[in-house]
């Protein structure tokens, strides 16, 4: 017989692996907040996430060579082309760690119901005993 992972674990992976792709992208606007003519690159992962209950991959888009990759998957990025400053820059560094903290805190969530579900698995397997 088999192992089978449970769904859940790869709806899980996949907010994971989107959660540390927004992190990567957050953090390189950060380093560009101050380059001249920079646009910055936004993550919306979650209809992607919903899109994969339903084919269980989360597609990573990379516009460029030079842009960040998250490995094998296409997580669709985007470019915000709003005009921003005078020097042609668009970050905003208060907007960009909200997002941070904010991506931070689903990322600690997805992880806790990963340690959830492997606790109740250890718990299943030992029959109760420990």
């Amino acid at each position: 017989m088999g192992f089978k992972i449970d769904h859940t674990f790869q709806v899980l992976e996949a907010s994971l692996n989107g959660s540390t792709a927004r992190q990567n992208i957050i953090a390189h606007n950060i380093s560009n907040v101050n380059t001249p003519g920079f646009k910055q690159f936004l993550v919306n992962f979650e209809d992607q996430l919903n899109d994969s209950l339903i084919n269980t991959k989360l597609p990573l888009k990379i516009t460029s060579s030079k842009h960040i990759s998250n490995g094998d998957n296409d997580l669709k990025v985007t470019r915000d082309t709003s005009p921003g400053r005078a020097d042609g820059n668009n970050v905003n560094l208060e907007t960009e760690m909200t997002a941070m903290v904010k991506n931070d805190i689903y990322f600690n969530a997805a992880l806790n119901q990963i340690n959830k579900k492997i606790a109740i698995k250890k718990y299943a397997i030992s029959d109760g005993r420990g």
